[in-house]
This record gives structure tokens, C-alpha cells and sequence, in this order.
């Protein structure tokens, strides 16, 4: 499906990330991963490569203003022109509203916005200038429609990734540009696979519907679906894939 496509990803090193890329490179793309830890990406690269896949790694700091530019520079150098981003790093800085910082907003703002909006500004403008179709899909959450205690900054920068996907969709259409968000629900990796085994984590999984988080395998299908060329007249969505957790929440 994805044969002699180039596709970024963002945040590969591990959770849904580092599935993201193995998705990708098993439909055919040669895959760009990006994050802070190049060693993991390298395992990742090596697993790929193993299954008969492409990928190159690439060290990619969101906080820092400046690494958007110099990793699209970096891919186009080593790999060529991309045709794929996929807009996952995120992080969250779990405090009460009157307890954040103003480096926890800077932080929260630089990764899961800022970032985004660069590379996918940069990416446009290689598409626009070369003629050319291309596909975005930004990883939002379920909460972006939603707040939770705790959460604020977080929520706060998912609902403006949905803003920010329908403005793209919105303005780049006309050149053949496709922005969507993937909008999941929990899902256990690594960073937080330890909380579910707690009193309050199992907690929070009582009171989902089937008592359950998701697999960054559940992901899979909707991830595929977004970037598959036969889905041109899908443009603007936010496709939430949360087995109905945000209607429990």
C-alpha cells in the first residue's frame, strides 16, 4: 500500500510510536524515525530492517525550536522528499490547574503544538512547491474534547491539535494535502504500564466499558486507514479510537 513512500515519525523510540513505524514499514514505506533517545531508535531500525523493511534514524528534540527544520533538512539530505508525517511526540505534565508552572505550559505547548505545527508547515511547503500530494496525521487524544482533573495542560494542547488539523485540512485541500487526527483512547506502553497495576489505575479501569486499555496494535487499522491514498476523500477528521472510554470518563 505504502511501496516507495517516505514517512516521518515523531516520538518512534517507544509507545505508540515505535508500533507506528513498524506499521508503516510493514505496508511498504521507508520510515524516518525520530526522538530524543537515538538508542532506542536504533533497535527499532534494526527490527525493521530485520523484517525486510527501511527505516534511518534521527535525533529529534521537540522542545527545541529549531529541530523541526533541521530534521526535515536531515531526511530530505539522507532519504528524500517525505510524503508522510505522522505528528506523534506528546508529552504530559500531570498537575493540579493551580499547580502548574509556567515550564510545564512551555514545555506541554513546545512538544505537543509547536512541533506539530512546524513540521507540518515545512512538509506543506516542500509539497505546495513541488506540486506534489501529501498526508498529515496529527495524534491527538480523546480528551481533546474532554477534561480531566490533573490534566489541563494536557487537554488544553490535544484540543488545539484538532484546531490545527482542520486548519490545515482546510487551507492545504486544494494542493492535494490530506491532515487528519487519530484521537486514541488509553492505551498501555510503557510509560504507563505500571500505573494500571495500582489501586488507582485499576481503579479507572473499573469504570471503562470492557474494563480494559487498548495495545498500540489496536491502533493499527485507523493509523492505516488515514494515510492510505484510496482514503483522498478523507480530509479534516478526527478519528477517535478509545472502545467508547471517553463516554465513560
Amino acid at each position: 500500500m505504502l511501496v516507495g513512500k517516505i514517512a516521518i515519525v515523531t516520538g518512534a523510540s517507544s509507545g505508540l510510536g515505535y508500533q507506528f513505524a513498524l506499521t508503516l514499514a510493514g505496508e511498504g514505506a521507508a520510515v524516518a524515525v525520530a526522538a530524543r533517545s537515538t538508542g532506542k531508535l536504533d533497535e527499532l531500525v534494526a527490527k525493521i530492517e530485520a523484517e525486510g523493511g527501511k527505516a534511518q534514524a534521527f535525533a529529534f528534540d521537540a522542545t527545541n525550536s529549531a529541530a523541526p527544520d533541521a530534521l526535515i533538512s536531515a531526511i530530505a539530505e539522507r532519504m528524500g522528499s517525505p510524503d508522510i508525517l505522522i505528528n506523534n511526540a506528546g508529552i504530559s505534565r500531570p498537575a493540579r490547574a493551580h499547580k502548574a508552572t509556567f515550564e510545564d505550559f512551555e514545555q506541554t505547548m513546545a512538544v505537543n503544538v509547536r512541533a506539530p505545527w512546524r513540521l507540518s508547515q515545512l512538509c506543506a511547503e516542500h509539497w505546495i512547491d513541488e506540486g506534489r500530494e501529501g498526508c498529515i496525521v496529527n495524534v491527538s487524544s480523546m480528551l481533546s474534547t474532554r477534561v480531566a482533573k490533573g490534566v489541563s495542560l494536557y487537554t488544553m494542547s490535544k484540543a488545539a491539535i484538532r484546531h490545527l488539523t482542520a486548519g490545515h485540512a482546510l487551507e492545504w485541500g486544494p494542493h492535494g494535502i490530506r491532515v487528519n487526527a487519530l484521537c486514541p483512547g488509553y492505551i498501555r506502553t510503557s510509560i504507563n504500564d505500571e500505573f494500571w497495576e495500582t489501586e488507582q489505575g485499576k481503579a479507572e479501569l473499573a469504570k471503562l466499558p470492557r474494563r480494559r486499555v487498548g495495545k498500540p496494535k489496536d491502533l493499527d487499522s485507523a493509523l492505516l486507514f488515514l494515510v492510505d491514498p484510496r482514503s483522498q476523500f478523507v480530509n479534516g477528521e478526527a478519528l477517535t479510537v478509545d472502545d467508547a472510554q471517553s463516554w465513560a470518563i
